[in-house]
């Protein structure tokens, strides 16, 4: 996404709120939010504006006056989140996405399209077991990606820093094999200290931590009748929770209702 970073963004429309979030005009993210607060979506805009990374790269340059970016809580750390609801924009789901909000089973049952007598929670478990080898690839690979963060790039060397000319070539590589030797000890540190912590963490994940997009995808052919797309889906469960009065402790925090 491009930013244009000579002006800050216009964050209310009237007295509303813009809320950028993932996916685009006609995302699922849109429908169910615009959806499960009925009439309380007034309050606020909703603005896709494409994947997780676009929205924290876009909250990173700090032209959100009065708004927030709303991304997924993906396999992020209470102090993860923290760290980056504190520090930008944002606010994260306290489920791994979106999609944790569909896997209930209350809701799920309403569903005229559900297949009569099916077992829900087993076809959930069943996805879940079938799923553990994706899961656990992507969980470890979303740590050992975080723990490297990004391979850092030669910082601007200052005036004191300044070699004659013939070496300067000599100086940037100098600086590039520290900042290579500074990844070569991250690396040992995960083989040495972290990985085995990762994997004994992700024995604890419970199913709200868990990719249920992923685990939707499988469930959904299991237990509905000629399966509907998954947006329609998402707008059914969010009528039945706004008819029942039921909204989501974490969406009541994010939207402060």
């Amino acid at each position: 996404m491009r930013v244009n970073r000579g002006y800050k963004t216009d964050t209310t429309v009237g007295d509303r709120k813009i809320i950028f979030c993932e996916g685009g005009s006609e995302s699922v993210d849109v429908i169910f939010y615009k959806t499960i607060l009925g009439i309380k979506t007034n309050k606020f805009e909703f603005k896709p504006i494409g994947s997780s990374n676009t929205l924290l790269s876009f909250a990173e340059t700090k032209l959100i006056d009065n708004g927030f970016c709303l991304i997924d809580r993906d396999f992020r750390t209470d102090k993860e989140v923290s760290k980056l609801e504190n520090k930008y924009s944002i606010r994260f789901l306290k489920v791994h996405e979106i999609e944790n909000f569909f896997l209930n089973i209350d809701y799920l049952q309403k569903l005229d399209y559900l297949i009569n007598g099916v077992d829900i929670q087993q076809q959930i478990n069943n996805a879940i077991k079938k799923k553990r080898t994706r899961f656990l690839a992507d969980f470890l690979q979303f740590k050992i990606n975080n723990h490297l963060d990004k391979f850092p790039r030669i910082s601007k060397l200052k005036n004191s820093e300044l070699p004659v000319e013939e070496e300067i070539i000599n100086t940037l590589f100098s600086k590039l094999d520290t900042n290579y030797h500074e990844v070569q000890v991250k690396i040992r540190e995960i083989k040495e200290k972290y990985i085995e912590d990762w994997k004994n963490d992700f024995e604890e994940l419970s199913i709200n931590f868990l990719p249920a997009k992923e685990i939707f995808k499988e469930l959904k052919n299991k237990i509905f009748i000629n399966p509907p797309k998954e947006s329609d889906i998402a707008k059914d469960i969010a009528k039945l929770m706004l008819e029942d009065n039921f909204l989501p402790e974490n969406i009541k925090d994010i939207f402060k209702i």
